[in-house]
């Protein structure tokens, strides 16, 4: 019964973490430099889980503390809390922290946090299987502190460490191990566990940063040797436990190696050596201030004692128990302990405080019969009315059961009726919703088919207005070769004739001042027709856009509309030489407009021509600092400006007009045009 006791507290400090029983300046300074170094990672998402496990340390603690972390984890990651992965970590680090508060509720996160982490994606699957194998061991330890040792078995057979093998990492799957052995000697299969016990050395024994992992097996398993009465086995997993407890002197499983250590020596009759380990265990269980620990020691100390008959000196390590016993609710323990005290002061001849600690054990032998005898009561009155209860139904569903066939035969008159309705009302809502659907699909072709039938006219109209505007450069081309080579030979030769008669008359002298003077006015104004001509001829077909290229043909459409009032700029960057002629022509005549228009209505004095290509895209941008206008409004003068064929050119070259103006402060045209696409429509 002792060594069951005592093997109980082993295993509940088994799972302690290192920073165990730290005074509270040592925890605070820990948790700082954790807190320092989370602040530095980088990734939102490292950073959240580096919280949670931070609220994961403190939830032994402070669990104010540990629920603040998990909520400053929350906010740091937004919107993906709501996926099954983040949801189930909140779940699963909230039930760490009712873990000792509230186990009820803590057993619910962890079968929520299961639920959401097992729907996982692929991103974080394998995590996930961790978390879960985590969730199901301290889901099972719950359990077991609730004495359903089996159930923790068996969830960690068929749950705990099935995951763990899927995540390939060998400490978590070596303490699972650890944790199954534990079970099975606590339930005295020395044997089972120590099979387990193997299993976990051999994944554990040179696995690096694991020495914390490694002592607490090897204790545990030399244990398990010594109450399998193994001496051997027990006294080479000690040594081994030594030398590893050399390399971390201040961990918290040192103090439990010399426990069992004491234990082992006490059994092989080593007093001497028992009383050393026990004692140096006892020190640093106090230095540690693990009250468990120090209470498992000084009983220890006693069996020592007591199997030696040394029972003044046994006594004396009982009544430093006492004071820990008499703190907690175990009936079992202090039972066992007032039970002793009474055995051995009767070994002492002092009858009379025998008798005291007697009674103590009477007292709390009879509230465990109470609490046995309670619960037995309460069983059997559940039973009671269980029986009761089944009893009252028998009866109910006996006089009940003529009226139950009478109303079957009610009730299935009645659900065929209401079939039948329902039959009736299915058909008709279904034959409503498919004359409304074949409406809604009437009126949907219909709406296709005036869609199809307006794209159609609108093609037809861009194709109307490209061959008209082809026809109208053809015809320009015509007029402008026409005029140049036709009436444009016809005046320079009228004018290189008229030209030879005055320098005939200047020859002979002939004083004929008045037909002289009269010549040279003919020539100035057949000079003039002949400019005029080429101006005319330049603009229906200007030779510089056929032969030199957009930018020179620009420029020279700047320079010639140019006058003495009025300013106009040309800029260019990044023309290409090698467009299609439709599309130099096109743009060519866009421009042409924008002038045009600034020369006749803006009243400006400086016109900005700006045009440039990047990214394949052409961009052209006329300004003025004229009148301006509101572009906004809906009265402007689309014919009169000229707007109306400067869109539709623009439109046929899949390009964008914007338009900025303001008045008083001048007018934009900004042309965006693509560089590299032309409609077939428009080819000549």
């Amino acid at each position: 019964m002792t060594k069951v006791v005592c093997l109980f507290i082993l295993c509940i400090l088994s799972t302690a973490t290192p920073a165990y029983c730290q005074s509270d300046e040592q925890l605070m300074h820990y948790s700082d430099s954790l807190y320092r170094r989370i602040q530095q990672v980088a990734d939102r998402e490292e950073k959240a889980v580096s919280l949670l496990d931070l609220s994961f340390f403190w939830s032994d603690y402070d669990a104010t503390k540990a629920l603040h972390y998990i909520s400053e984890a929350k906010n740091l990651l937004g919107t993906k809390i709501r996926t099954d992965y983040y949801s189930g970590l909140m779940a699963f680090y909230t039930a760490s922290v009712y873990f000792d508060e509230n186990p009820n509720k803590a057993k619910g996160l962890y079968m929520q946090a299961e639920a959401l982490l097992k729907k996982t994606g692929s991103n974080h699957k394998k995590k996930a299987i961790r978390y879960r194998a985590r969730l199901w061991g301290s889901y099972g330890a719950l359990l077991q502190r609730e004495d359903k040792a089996n159930e923790y078995v068996q969830i960690l057979l068929d749950r705990v460490i099935p995951l763990a093998e899927q995540t390939g990492d060998v400490t978590l799957l070596g303490n699972n191990y650890q944790n199954l052995a534990m079970n099975l000697m606590n339930q005295q299969e020395y044997g089972k566990a120590d099979h387990y016990y193997r299993k976990a050395l051999a994944l554990l024994r040179k696995k690096e940063n694991a020495s914390e992992e490694r002592l607490t097996l090897y204790v545990n398993a030399a244990r398990n040797a010594l109450l399998a009465k193994r001496h051997n086995q027990s006294r080479l997993m000690l040594d081994t436990a030594a030398s590893i407890a050399g390399l971390i002197p201040n961990s918290i499983y040192v103090p439990m190696y010399h426990t069992v250590a004491g234990s082992y020596y006490a059994t092989t009759r080593n007093l001497k050596k028992a009383h050393a380990h026990l004692s140096q265990g006892l020190l640093k269980a106090k230095n540690l201030k693990n009250d468990e620990l120090i209470a498992t020691l000084l009983y220890d100390q006693f069996e020592a004692y007591h199997q030696n008959k040394q029972y003044r000196e046994a006594k004396g390590k009982l009544l430093e128990v006492l004071p820990f016993i008499e703190k907690t609710t175990s009936l079992a323990n202090k039972q066992m302990v007032y039970y002793h005290l009474a055995t051995t002061t009767v070994a002492l001849n002092q009858y009379q405080e025998a008798v005291k600690w007697y009674e103590a054990y009477k007292v709390a032998t009879d509230s465990l019969l109470v609490n046995k005898n309670r619960a037995q009561i309460l069983e059997l009155e559940q039973r009671y009315r269980t029986t009761e209860k089944e009893k009252e139904l028998l009866q109910i569903k006996s006089r009940h059961q003529e009226q139950s066939l009478a109303l079957q035969r009610n009730r299935n008159i009645a659900i065929l009726s209401a079939s039948l309705c329902m039959f009736f009302v299915v058909l008709g809502v279904t034959w409503h919703r498919t004359q409304k659907n074949k409406k809604r699909l009437l009126e949907q072709k219909e709406l296709l088919l005036q869609e199809e039938l307006k794209n159609h006219r609108q093609e037809s109209k861009i194709k109307m207005y490209n061959a008209m505007l082809q026809g109208e450069e053809k015809e320009r081309s015509r007029l402008a070769r026409d005029l140049h080579d036709g009436l444009g030979g016809m005046l320079a030769n009228v004018k290189m004739k008229l030209s030879a008669v005055t320098d005939s008359i200047d020859k002979q002298n002939v004083d004929v001042v008045v037909a002289h003077s009269d010549l040279r006015s003919i020539i100035r104004q057949l000079d003039q027709s002949v400019n005029e001509l080429r101006r005319v001829s330049r603009n229906l077909m200007p030779d510089s856009l056929l032969y030199r290229g957009l930018e020179d043909a620009l420029k020279d459409l700047c320079k010639s509309m140019t006058q003495p009032n009025i300013s106009v700029d040309f800029q260019s960057a990044k023309l290409r030489r090698n467009y299609s002629q439709p599309f130099l022509i096109s743009v060519y005549r866009i421009v042409q407009e924008l002038l045009t228009n600034a020369l006749k209505h803006s009243g400006a004095h400086q016109v900005w021509v700006q045009c440039s290509e990047e990214n394949d895209i052409l961009y052209v941008s006329v300004e003025d600092n004229g009148k301006g206008f509101n572009s906004s409004s809906e009265n402007i003068n689309l014919k009169g400006m000229g707007l109306s064929n400067i869109r539709n050119r623009i439109a046929l070259l899949n390009g964008h007009l914007e338009i900025d103006a303001i008045p008083g402060k001048g007018s934009s045209f900004h042309v965006q045009i693509p560089a590299d696409e032309y409609p077939d429509a428009t080819r000549p």
